[in-house]
């Protein structure tokens, strides 16, 4: 009879998940060799957060649940920033930790955490091995996890439960639940009835949602935003493309064109890419998977597929224009004109991952993203260190496309230990850190308040020797124009690269 361990990853492997991300410890070895023979490939990451988030954009990428493991107590615990990241972001996942044998849980205080306490509020589910069949366990938890609104969902298996031996159980009958059919008359009728619709792409819109996007924006011939999570399902460079919203660079101006429309048609738009709540104050007709009404936001909504609900609209057509606000780079160490040079050499329908900083803003808004699916960002939770794993999921489900993970340098302080996977897989990854000496976002936010510059200013190392000492090809570089031309040796080349680009973080004060 196989064990719990070994149910669980026979069902993982059966569902498709082919790697499982994390640290391992003494409590959660026993899963992990099992994922060995199932033959799924457990790949070691220096941190758990670094373990989440390379699950959360398998799963993204995929649509299979991504898979990271831990163990218990503090290896719980450095997962929550990635579990955290996966709610908010709606991307499919599967966290397991170890816990505590349960004969042991009321005496045992080391490392003893609430984890089902713990996980609840940041998953769709927190369950533990034992208090139902584990492969029907592992097989619900699955299909949660993928079921609109995708998300994470947390599983616990006590280091004794996964020895044991699995027994069969009987399964809780499946509960069928009736959707009713969308009601899409009062949508259509209010977009008739609007002389400048905007269209407003959100998170929630999907790849498979794309080609019924791009062709209602064709027939209403109306201006379109996208939020950074969806960057892609809409070509960039559409004559009708007004932007992305919001809270990037120059998003002044771009709050300025949706509060110019009459009304907002919201494609799996979700407010948890805003850092501010105008959406609260436009008029909006929503489309998505789930309902984001909330608060003061109250759209009118139609949830179900996404796809059919866009190719059911069949607008009549509402030309009007709306310009993307342009702006200049700075001469010198610009980061928009690194960024805009890097872009130029950069495939079309390559991979780009950011990471959270100044730099996000800038990326987020003037990085063209023209294919779904290339464009990966931490935008809901905003979590530092998510560019660089982000990146190496990328490059996993994606061996043959080029892949480019743009960072701060506090960014990439978080996340050096990724160089070692990036190093023992060969992975082809090109690593732009943009070393600006600071934690620039802060520094802009604390000095537009009044306040001094203090506690974000530090000494960066230089991140193409620390490249060399992990056996990476680096280089640090003193002009754009010398960082564009080792970007495009290092993407002909095909082998893992860091650039390490000192900029100047004065141009921020403009843009952000």
């Amino acid at each position: 009879m196989p064990t719990n361990a070994e149910a669980m990853a026979s069902s993982l492997a059966a569902r498709g998940v082919q790697y499982v991300f994390g640290l391992p410890g003494g409590e959660i070895v026993a899963f992990i060799d099992a994922c060995r023979r199932a033959g799924i490939r457990f790949l070691l990451t220096g941190h758990e957060a670094s373990a989440a988030w390379m699950a959360q954009v398998v799963g993204q990428i995929t649509g299979v649940p991504g898979v990271c493991a831990s163990t218990l107590g503090p290896g719980a615990t450095n997962l929550v920033t990635g579990v955290a990241n996966a709610w908010l972001d709606r991307a499919p996942m599967l966290a397991v930790t170890a816990q505590i044998p349960g004969a042991a849980m009321d005496t045992m205080t080391h490392q003893r955490v609430p984890l089902d306490r713990l996980f609840a509020p940041l998953t769709k589910g927190s369950f533990a091995v034992g208090s139902d069949d584990t492969v029907a366990l592992i097989e619900r938890s699955m299909d949660l996890a993928a079921a609109p609104r995708p998300g994470p969902v947390h599983i616990s298996l006590a280091s004794d439960l996964a020895i044991q031996e699995y027994h069969e159980q009987p399964r809780q009958a499946a509960i069928e639940l009736s959707i009713a059919a969308p009601n899409l008359h009062p949508i259509i009728s209010r977009l008739e009835a609007a002389a400048r619709p905007l269209v407003l792409i959100g998170l929630g819109a999907t790849p498979a949602a794309a080609p019924a996007i791009r062709a209602f924006i064709d027939k209403l011939q109306a201006p379109f935003l996208v939020t950074p999570k969806a960057k892609g399902i809409a070509s960039e460079d559409h004559p009708l493309f007004a932007g992305v919203a919001s809270g990037m660079a120059i998003d002044r101006d771009i709050v300025e064109t949706i509060k110019s429309a009459v009304l907002i048609i919201g494609i799996g738009f979700d407010p948890v890419e805003c850092d501010k709540t105008w959406f609260a104050d436009v008029d909006v007709v929503s489309l998505d998977s789930a309902s984001m009404a909330e608060g003061r936001y109250r759209p009118l909504e139609a949830i179900g597929d996404l796809g059919a609900l866009v190719a059911s609209l069949n607008p009549t057509p509402k030309p009007w224009r709306a310009s993307l606000p342009k702006r200049e780079a700075r001469s010198g160490l610009s980061p928009l004109r690194l960024i805009e040079e890097v872009r130029s050499i950069f495939p079309r329908d390559g991979i780009a991952t950011c990471d959270v900083g100044s730099h996000k803003l800038v990326m987020g808004q003037f990085w063209r993203s023209y294919e779904p699916g290339t464009f990966f960002m931490s935008n809901g939770l905003s979590g530092m260190g998510f560019g660089v794993p982000a990146a190496i999921a990328a490059q996993l489900c994606h061996p043959q496309k080029h892949v480019i993970a743009v960072v701060g340098d506090g960014g990439m302080l978080m996340m050096l230990h990724d160089l070692v996977l990036i190093r023992e897989l060969s992975l082809p990854i090109l690593v732009v850190v943009l070393s600006d000496r600071s934690l620039s976002l802060i520094r802009v936010s604390e000095e537009r308040r009044g306040f001094p510059a203090y506690g974000v200013d530090f000494i960066p190392p230089d991140f193409a020797a620390i490249a060399q000492a992990f056996g990476i090809a680096g280089r640090r570089v003193s002009s754009i124009a010398e960082a564009k031309s080792c970007a495009e040796q290092a993407l002909t080349d095909r082998t893992p690269f860091v650039l390490d680009v000192p900029i100047d973080y004065d141009e921020y004060y403009d843009l952000v």
